[in-house]
């Protein structure tokens, strides 16, 4: 029969398998998203013409972030993360400019892919990652409670052994 300690150790490792199927599902969609951007890059790339590429060469020395991460951390959970457009860099200070006027369709795709993954994915990853540290946590301390209820009980039962007036 199960202690009401094991029971709750149970109920964090169960937790803690949700987490990471989520994080796992999670890790391919980064991984499924990247791909997608890397490969639009690469057409991109191939179907600039003229010489004047699609690299970091071409970046504006001016550039800023775009988005930026929030973090809240609510009393006893873990934090969770979410990303927010800045608002200096709306539609007119758009990177894809400093590329020219026509820019590739497959330059555009990279960047929906590329703001999708950072708006959507990685932030949901981060909030999962920090659950199952938080999880990790509790269960260490489940695990210390009940080592140190087990010592207990084996304490006193060895007193009231030893305490039993044996008379040899």
């Amino acid at each position: 029969m199960a202690s009401e300690a094991d029971q709750a150790i149970d109920g964090l490792l169960e937790r803690y398998l949700v987490l990471v199927d989520q994080y796992a599902a999670l890790r391919a969609s980064l991984s499924a998203a990247q791909q997608r951007t890397f490969h639009a890059l690469a057409r991109a790339r191939f179907t600039v013409d003229r010489g004047g590429g699609v690299g970091r060469n071409q970046y504006d020395e001016r550039m800023q972030a775009s988005r930026r991460v929030v973090v809240s951390r609510p009393a006893a959970a873990p934090p969770t993360f979410a990303v927010t457009a800045e608002g200096h860099n709306a539609a007119g200070n758009n990177p894809l400019r400093w590329f020219g006027v026509l820019v590739p369709q497959a330059l555009r795709d990279a960047q929906s892919e590329a703001v999708r993954t950072v708006e959507d994915i990685l932030p949901r990853l981060a909030s999962v990652q920090a659950g199952m540290a938080q999880v990790e946590i509790e269960v260490r301390r489940a695990r210390k409670r009940r080592a140190k209820a087990i010592s207990n009980r084996d304490l006193t039962h060895t007193n009231k052994n030893s305490g039993s007036g044996h008379n040899g």
